[in-house]
């Protein structure tokens, strides 16, 4: 397992373009180098077999499971990370990764199962969202993510590195009821070249009301408008979240597993 510079993360881009579905949104942020992250392949020329990872604690591991010496240094560097006492969460790339690591790390690590969609353009009819006229929708800024609750300064920093680096390179949108009532935000939790990842929240005190389909329109309404692919990932658990991924044209989800430390 060789770490690669950055400049050669882009090596392993074209096989993952091949099948978006191997691989979570946050893989690209790294390897376009739009988030700060590491790399370790099997090998620097011609990479197939990769771990990689970011400050925030999460991980990922795909490719050719079959290199006996790749997991092994792949299996000793997840030991190490659990016993930091941090964070911890691994996407896995293949149910061959989803066996190696429940049979290394079963007392360690809890497996759960996530769903990504594949977004459909024709089929996202912009059906409008009346929303009450105090109503208003926004682009993300410094003051609005100071002010909020769930997409805050701690939240920016933990995925992007800084709030900073965000409003530079990430985006999102903001539903605010009169001047400072936030309703709901639905922000790029991670984004690439082409692919940029949905996190979206509304306050409980307004759910149900539209606001969740406003800001997202309000977010792939920008992804579009800039040649990049929206992506919708969630817990497979998470019907609300499955049915508004439906109603915006997401479809033909496919199933991936993590493993999140056990407190």
């Amino acid at each position: 397992m060789q770490e690669l510079e950055k400049n050669e993360f882009e090596r392993l881009l074209p096989n993952l373009y091949k099948r978006k579905d191997t691989a979570p949104t946050f893989v690209f942020a790294v390897l376009e180098r739009f988030i700060p992250g590491f790399v370790f392949a099997d090998d620097l020329n011609s990479p197939k077999t990769f771990f990689m990872g970011m400050d925030s604690g999460l991980y990922f591991v795909g490719g050719p499971i079959s290199n006996v010496a790749f997991n092994k240094h792949f299996l000793k560097f997840c030991s190490s990370k659990l016993k930091e006492g941090r964070r911890f969460t691994l996407f896995s790339g293949s149910g061959g990764w989803d066996g190696l690591i429940s049979d290394c790390f079963k007392k360690e690590l809890k497996q759960s199962s996530r769903y990504s969609f594949t977004f459909h353009p024709e089929e996202y009819g912009v059906e409008e969202v009346h929303l009450q006229e105090s109503f208003t929708v926004s682009r993300l800024d410094e003051a609005t993510i100071r002010s909020s609750h769930e997409f805050n300064l701690e939240y920016y920093e933990r995925f992007w590195g800084s709030l900073g680096h965000f409003l530079d390179k990430g985006f999102g949108y903001s539903v605010t009821n009169g001047e400072t009532a936030l309703a709901g935000e639905c922000t790029s939790i991670f984004r690439g070249k082409v692919y940029a990842e949905i996190d979206i929240y509304v306050d409980a005190e307004y759910r149900g009301r539209g606001v969740a389909k406003k800001a997202a329109q309000a977010f792939i309404d920008h992804c579009l408008k800039n040649g990049m692919i929206p992506c919708w990932d969630c817990d497979v658990e998470n019907l609300a979240s499955r049915k508004l991924a439906d109603r915006l044209g997401f479809r033909e989800p496919n199933s991936y597993s993590i493993f999140v430390k056990n407190q």
